[in-house]
């Protein structure tokens, strides 16, 4: 069994469908509490909510969630981060990555955020997004985690209590024998974390097939997609979502989820915005939007968003982000007693607090909406969400998951 670490829900829900796509009954766990029945699947993942947390805080939770990977019957570990790389110089990739390889054991680590499947590729070391290097993207001003250079051994070096080194991309292409003599001389050299370069998935193939069997790996999605492809499938079908009315809630502010907003909303499909002042309450703003979604329960799927571009989002309240988050937890509680089945959330904080407010356990990973993206369901109820990361899916996925409902 493969046992996932991943530091962010939407994360989560990336690797959970690598898994799943490589044909591994894959389960999402929100929680370290694991329930009875994990040991019957292939991979399980662990979703946190510790990528910006203080770094003591992300390394206590990571190490008991790999205690409980543990007790649930995980041989390997993995711990996912996003394809992004995104840190700040204190962590917490490094740190956690150093403190859940002392509890296996592990005297060195393999790391790659390559994701070629995303367009997250690794050359010389250098991180790419879209063939753009990172420190050029958008990422260069990420409110949070700012990312400033796109070589990811600098990246890492301030982060670790150790040498960080480099899996060259010609040594890769190499083959996985030579990538097994690299990882064996670099950890003879004083090592702690390898940093591997990969530009295509037959690059992370290569690397998996060299190190399957590690105690610990590290990395985006893509990495663990090589090794579970390694893994004999279950030959269970990924299970697919009910038809019927979708709802939609957005709080990311990326690019992309802004584009998927503007294309539902001109596909003339009905949408609500919440706009918070000074003194308003989530209790109030959820209030309003789900009188709101009552008012248009004959007209399909629709949107409730947040959502807004910079400068709007800067012009508000500090608070205001806070406010937002918790607002969507009180609304999908308020859909899912309405007995909405199908809920589509867009934004990695607006998911964590989603799946808070709906006290969601461990659900089944099932078919992707979109790459990346799969519909998971919690078996405890009819209820199956998308957890979407805000730079996923193409400009009309809201409109395409909207139809699919519709025409199932």
């Amino acid at each position: 069994m493969i046992g996932v670490i991943a530091d962010d829900v939407t994360g989560a829900t990336d690797v959970a469908a690598a898994l799943s796509r490589a044909g591994l009954r894959t389960l999402l766990s929100l929680t370290t509490e694991l329930e009875p029945g994990e040991a019957e699947a292939d991979a399980i993942v662990i979703g946190l909510k510790t990528r910006s947390i203080p770094v003591a805080d992300a390394v206590a939770q990571s190490l008991a969630a790999l205690a409980a990977l543990r007790a649930a019957g995980a041989e390997c570990a993995y711990f996912k981060y996003c394809s992004t790389f995104d840190s700040t110089p204190e962590g917490n990739i490094g740190p956690v990555t150093g403190a859940l390889a002392a509890e296996l054991g592990a005297a060195l680590v393999v790391t790659t955020p390559a994701a070629p499947l995303h367009g997250r590729t690794v050359t010389g070391g250098r991180l790419f997004v879209g063939g753009v290097p990172l420190d050029e993207t958008h990422m260069r001003e990420h409110p949070v985690t700012p990312m400033r250079d796109s070589s990811v051994p600098r990246l890492l070096a301030p982060q670790v209590a150790g040498e960080v080194g480099l899996l060259p991309l010609e040594v890769v292409r190499a083959g996985a024998a030579a990538v097994r003599d690299a990882v064996a001389a670099a950890e003879a050299s004083g090592v702690v974390q390898l940093v591997a370069d990969a530009a295509e998935d037959a690059d992370l193939d290569v690397i998996a097939e060299a190190i399957d069997g590690a105690p610990l790996v590290a990395g985006s999605a893509g990495l663990v997609g090589a090794l579970a492809r390694r893994r004999p499938a279950s030959g269970r079908p990924a299970s697919a979502p009910p038809a019927g009315r979708t709802a939609i809630i957005a709080g990311s502010c990326s690019r992309r989820t802004l584009e998927q907003i503007d294309r539902f909303q001109r596909s003339g499909a009905p949408s609500y915005r919440l706009r918070a002042e000074r003194g308003d309450t989530a209790e109030g703003l959820a209030a309003g939007a789900l009188a709101w979604w009552d008012a248009h329960s004959g007209d399909g799927s629709a949107l409730i968003y947040s959502s807004s571009p910079a400068a709007e989002r800067d012009a508000e309240f500090p608070e205001a982000g806070e406010l937002y988050e918790r607002t969507a937890g009180l609304i999908a509680e308020g859909l899912a007693a309405r007995g909405v089945q199908r809920l589509l959330v867009a934004g990695g904080e607006t998911s964590g607090e989603v799946v808070r407010a709906l006290r969601m356990g461990t659900a089944v990973v099932g078919e992707e909406a979109a790459l990346g993206a799969p519909w998971i369901h919690d078996p405890r109820r009819a209820l199956h969400l998308v957890l979407k990361s805000g730079n996923f899916g193409e400009p009309g996925f809201f409109v395409d998951v909207a139809e699919a409902g519709a025409g199932e």
